[in-house]
């Protein structure tokens, strides 16, 4: 098929300059989640990028108050897991391409380690977070060597691109958008009601006395709990609602002529939490409200002067009670039915003991609350001159940003006294609510300049396309942002096109940081990328199947600046000035003094100081294809290699005797390498149009080398595995009656586990080096690592006479959950905690009693004490996290253009939409976790109805 334009005019609209800022302004692909994306935009046509897109109109179809969690499936390549479901407070959990590198951990599991950009600027989660979907034209993730061949240091774990929407020639519009629903848990485990926990307690007291029956709850006792006449209290149900209400506004005015065009976007959220308290003056409830403005400004004058002023503001509230988040939800979780009433029976007091002293339900109403104010100042300034007076296609551009951030605190406190049967039992005194000071949190201040000189020249079978950047980046914060970075990036790309279908590009940085020494502050990063578009070649241009089709390749450096988690050393410094000397107080202490000696204290050296640390650096490789079949069928695939090198890694060759210093070098290697596909196939069947949408991306990752320290043997390595792989011990079922002589020892021939006395119940290991102990020389690789090797998803929509359903499921597979991680519920009655359902498969033999589960089994005898044997890292731990969830199911209706005439209006749509409706999931199903978050407030679910009106 031959393209249906003139070449000037195609290439000049698939230009890389929009805005002045070619060097670093990514190439989107079509949106692979919108039926209309099933043909190529003129830009995709002529990159040579990795890069996936998204459109603002498809994220706001997920109700969510966290733009993260709209990801969800939307972008190839991206990897999203849901974290807490807490308002103001709920992440998803991001990475582009897995996880490259073991020296930035960012999150949990090697997440966030990407870069951030908005409208050309550099930026932080913070921000993101927080922006609405109603101010974004798309986000872009960038992947490969040609799209971040202009980022330097911030470009090896890939950036997150997004560009806010700006007003169009023509019309002015008013578009309002509102939804409301409600969200709920989508589980929360329940644990074991009083006769359950005091039935199994008996168990695990009776386990600790050599297994002879010695039950601490009589039989009087366990009759009461059965009856219902003894104390039985589930604690969720006390402290938690059903639901909480959900809401959100938009308001946008667009519109403008030739010389001037305007969008300002005004956005309003109130997300309210589960707990059920009442609001008063001296009680809230979990809430979150945010309060946005936008406006983006845009003017021409004088033919020659392009302008953009860009201006934004944002309020976030928070608000809960004085109760720790993540204290309640420990305690909920730890605390049993049976140890009392909320209410004291004997002296009508808050109940509360020594061992369960914070009593949720008082908690939750007696302590005040604690409140948090965020305000965001944003601004972005640049002014374009065009010198074609000069030389045609020659132009200038400047621009400025200023990014403002603080936090400030206000609450009101009180406290209450615990009783329990008549007596006070802790020093807690009842006291009258009462504010406290309001402090300031943290405030950040971050500038940024920007420089471009642009050239673009196009002919017949010609097109040339250059630009060259100066970004400049000072960012300064103090109290809970306490740091400054400063970095410049001098970069610049050239791109080339010959006769529509041969395609080169060039690009390059030459970075620099402030977190290396004088001298060994900058480094190179050069990446080179072609295209070829066969679809333009004569052989295929007569083809009634290929509409287009593109193959592409790119290689190139990027580096990255951030080491955090390479060690001890790097968690206080960030990573950052290793090339200066730090000390600390050393725990120690030495004697000095005649007679009586004084103890004294003494620094040591934090790390020695290495002149020679620099930014790890990241070698990419990408190929990839873009194909457009019978005019309804799209596919973009891609396969990418990751070779990191020169990771900050702390030098366990070193010695014992150089002292108790420890050296960070640039020694670490790993490799990262895995493949992406997605396919939009969009059709009409008379008067019913449909589409179709799938995508899967696969990582595989291996580290090569992290100076690790010998282990005994090849097996116990973490060197030449996957990030993130647990080495524990192999579990080999339980061991029973038969395998112990009757004083209680292990009968011969069987190996002696080296972490204490065991017993019938209790987990048995695999003796991997045959030494007949059972210790830490017999750990290896088990389960999987907790970060997906596959995501994928997949969905579509139908239209007919105004209505349209949409559905889109994601998943994920190859990771594994260690359940050990929420010890509340895995770890019964340790430290007086609580009982789930799960451990009533415990191992038990009292014949007398008339127990006896050996045979079936799925869980090591209970105790009241820990279990070194039983409670360690071991395959018998490790689930396999595997998931499928439906994560929004949207039905509308749309007025006809004749209703819409004669209301008015230009548009007017009404839909209902859950989100996060069903998940399927093993660990779901046998263990009551969800597989994505399972400890602390839970992740949400959402039924919303909403409406969009346009004038």
């Amino acid at each position: 098929m031959s393209i249906r334009y003139k070449f000037p005019r195609l290439f000049a609209a698939a230009c890389l300059l929009a805005g002045g800022t070619m060097a670093q302004r990514p190439v989107a692909e079509a949106d692979t989640s919108d039926a209309e994306a099933r043909l190529f935009s003129v830009q995709q046509r002529f990159s040579t990028h990795a890069t996936s897109t998204v459109s603002g109109q498809t994220l706001y179809k997920t109700p969510a108050p966290n733009l993260t969690n709209t990801l969800y499936g939307r972008l190839p390549g991206l990897t999203v897991t849901h974290g807490s479901g807490e308002p103001g407070n709920d992440d998803a959990l991001l990475a582009i391409r897995g996880i490259g590198t073991y020296g930035y951990l960012g999150g949990a599991n090697g997440y966030h380690t990407y870069k951030i950009f908005i409208d050309g600027f550099e930026s932080n989660r913070n921000y993101l977070r927080s922006l609405s979907p109603s101010e974004i034209e798309n986000i872009s993730i960038l992947k490969d060597a040609a799209a971040l061949a202009t980022f330097g240091m911030r470009g090896a774990n890939g950036v997150i691109w997004v560009t806010t929407r700006r007003g169009k020639t023509g019309k002015p519009t008013v578009q309002f958008q509102v939804r409301s629903g409600i969200q709920q848990a989508v589980n929360i485990p329940e644990p074991l009601n009083s006769f359950g926990y005091a039935s199994l307690y008996n168990q695990a007291i009776s386990n600790d006395h050599g297994r002879v029956w010695s039950p601490a709850y009589s039989d009087a006792a366990l009759e009461q709990y059965r009856n219902g006449s003894g104390v039985n209290v589930n604690w969720y149900e006390e402290v938690l609602k059903k639901q909480a209400p959900y809401s959100d506004a938009d308001l946008i005015f667009s519109g403008g002529n030739e010389s001037a065009r305007y969008n300002v976007t005004l956005n309003y959220l109130n997300q309210q939490g589960l707990y059920d308290v009442p609001k008063t003056d001296s009680t809230s409830n979990r809430l979150f409200r945010r309060y946005n403005i936008r406006a983006n400004l845009d003017f021409k004058m004088f033919k020659i002067f392009e302008a953009k002023v860009d201006l934004s503001g944002r309020i976030n509230e928070n608000k809960q009670p004085n109760y720790n988040t993540g204290q309640l939800w420990s305690d909920l979780a730890r605390y049993p039915s049976n140890v009392y009433n909320p209410k004291d029976e004997t002296s009508g007091e808050w109940s509360g003991s020594s061992i369960y002293p914070n009593n949720p339900h008082a908690s939750v109403r007696e302590l005040g609350w604690v409140s948090s104010t965020n305000r965001f100042l944003q601004g972005n300034f640049e002014l374009k001159e065009r010198l074609d007076g000069i030389t045609p296609g020659l132009y200038l551009a400047q621009a400025f940003s200023f990014n403002s951030y603080m936090i400030s605190n206000y609450g009101k406190t009180s406290n209450y006294a615990r009783f329990l049967d008549g007596n006070k039992t802790t020093t807690d005194q009842t006291t009258p609510i009462r504010a406290t000071s309001q402090s300031p949190g943290g405030q950040e201040d971050w500038k940024q300049l920007m420089f471009t000189i642009g050239y673009k020249h196009i002919s017949k079978e010609h097109a040339f396309e250059s630009a060259l950047n100066y970004h400049q980046s000072d960012f300064r914060g103090d109290g809970l942002f306490s740091a400054a970075y400063h970095y410049q990036n001098v970069s610049g790309r050239a791109h080339y096109a010959y006769r529509e279908k041969y395609l080169a590009e060039i690009g390059f940085s030459w970075f620099g940081s402030d977190a290396y020494a004088p001298g060994n502050r900058w480094g190179f990063y050069p990446a080179v990328s072609v295209g070829w578009i066969l679809s333009a070649e004569d052989f295929l241009q007569q083809s009634a199947v290929v509409d287009f089709m593109k193959l592409r390749a790119s290689a190139g450096a990027t580096g990255s600046a951030d080491a955090e988690g390479a060690g001890s050393p790097l968690s206080g410094q960030n990573g950052r000035f290793l090339y200066q000397q730090y000390y600390q107080l050393n725990s120690g202490v030495f004697y000095t003094g005649n007679g009586n000696p004084a103890a004294q204290g003494a620094l040591q050296p934090l790390y020695l100081a290495n002149p020679d640390v620099f930014a790890e650096k990241s070698m990419k490789y990408n190929v990839g294809v873009d194909v457009n079949l019978f005019r309804k069928l799209s596919l973009t695939a891609d396969v990418f290699l990751d070779k990191r090198s020169g990771i900050l890694t702390q030098d366990n060759m070193v010695p014992g005797a150089f002292g108790n210093v420890q050296v960070i070098r640039n020694l670490g290697k790993m490799t990262n390498k895995g493949f992406e596909a997605s396919a939009v196939f969009a059709d009409k069947a008379g008067k019913i149009g449909y589409s179709l949408n799938a995508m899967a991306f696969y990582n595989k990752n291996r580290i090569d080398y992290m100076a690790e320290v010998p282990p005994a043997y090849s097996y116990n390595a973490l060197t030449g595995r996957a990030f993130g792989t647990r080495i524990g011990l192999v579990s080999r079922g339980f061991y029973g009656v038969e395998d112990f002589n009757p004083d209680g020892t292990l009968k011969g021939g069987q190996a002696v586990p080296g972490f204490g006395l065991v017993q019938p119940g209790d987990l048995r290991y695999e003796d991997l080096n045959k030494d007949n102990i059972i210790d830490q020389r017999d750990v290896t690789a088990i389960g999987s690592p907790a970060f997906p090797e596959l995501t994928y998803a997949f969905g579509g929509n139908i239209s007919y006479a105004g209505f349209d359903l949409e559905v889109l499921f994601q998943g994920a597979r190859g990771a594994s959950v260690y359940l050990l991680d929420n010890a509340n519920i895995y770890q019964p009655f340790v430290n007086n905690g609580n009982a789930y359902p799960q451990a009533q498969q415990a191992w038990a033999y009292y014949p007398a009693q008339g127990i006896d589960t050996r045979g079936s089994a799925r869980y090591p005898r209970l105790t009241t004490q820990g279990n070194n044997n039983n409670y360690r890292m071991s395959s018998f731990w490790l689930k396999s996290g595997d998931y499928l969830s439906l994560r929004n199911a949207t039905l509308g209706y749309s007025f006809t253009a004749a209703a819409l005439k004669q209301m008015g209006l230009s548009k007017f749509r009404i839909y209902v939409t859950a989100v996060d409706l069903f998940t399927w999931s093993k660990l779901l199903k046998d263990y009551d976790l969800h597989p994505e978050s399972f400890g602390g407030y839970p992740v949400m679910k959402s039924f919303n109805a909403g409406l969009s009106v346009t004038f």
